[in-house]
């Protein structure tokens, strides 16, 4: 159960101070009946409506956005482009990104106010395989492809397995089951390759729409993600 006021706000109609008032002034009906009292409670079985409309309950949604290069993988900055100024949804300020991109790089962002699959998607242990497409300055070799396949020992640490493939020309497309901080441009620089642009296609099951242009999003039903794992 849950207190009239709270469902309202929850649900986007208003601040808590307004539905306050909705209530008070009698534009709220619960089951058909007009309720004033902003302490009555509500159950996922009742019909709330506003104005003759039913009220829709708060809810967790999930949003992929083609993020275009120059914008920030991020909910706010103060001085620089972020994808969240691209999106009109009325619950983008509950909206978190799984998964970030650099500011130069593309491609699919997937933002959700759902934590628990955001937790999910950005643990290593899920091994949620992210899939990129990178246009590279190099020469290609199966030598160069096998140790990113195997695993490249940088710096700070040593990747994990990846699944890569050379598409055409000089482009490659890699799968990762990590995200840290610059890693397919370490990977590659590694291998002595330049990486000129980086997009990312796939995170596990979910694919970037060949449709969606870039700066555009659309809302999706919960996704399954999970079909796209570690290699055998």
């Amino acid at each position: 159960m849950e207190r009239l006021d709270k469902f309202l706000a929850n649900a986007k109609i208003g601040s808590r101070n307004e539905v306050k008032k909705l209530i008070k002034n009698g534009l709220i009906k619960v089951n058909g009946n007009i309720i004033k009292k902003v302490d009555f409670k509500v159950t996922k079985h009742d019909i709330v409506e506003f104005k003759d409309k039913k009220i829709e309950g708060h809810k967790l949604i999930y949003i992929i956005i083609n993020k275009p290069v120059g914008y920030l993988s991020s909910t706010y900055d103060s001085k620089d482009k972020y994808v969240l100024q691209l999106i009109d949804h009325k619950y983008k300020d509950e909206l978190s990104i799984a998964g970030r991109l650099d500011k130069d790089a593309h491609g699919l962002l997937f933002l959700t106010n759902d934590g628990e699959l955001i937790h999910k998607i950005i643990s290593p242990k899920k091994n949620i395989y992210k899939t990129y497409e990178v246009k590279v300055d190099g020469n290609i070799t199966k030598e160069k492809i096998k140790k990113l396949e195997i695993g490249i020992q940088l710096k700070d640490f040593k990747t994990k397995p990846a699944i890569v493939e050379k598409v055409k020309g000089n482009i490659i497309v890699i799968k990762i089951s990590e995200g840290k901080f610059h890693q397919i441009k370490r990977m590659m620089k590694a291998v002595n390759l330049e990486v000129i642009d980086l997009k990312r296609i796939a995170i596990g099951s979910l694919q970037l729409p060949d449709n969606l242009k870039e700066g555009e999003w659309i809302e999706i039903e919960k996704p399954n993600l999970f079909n796209n794992r570690s290699p055998e």
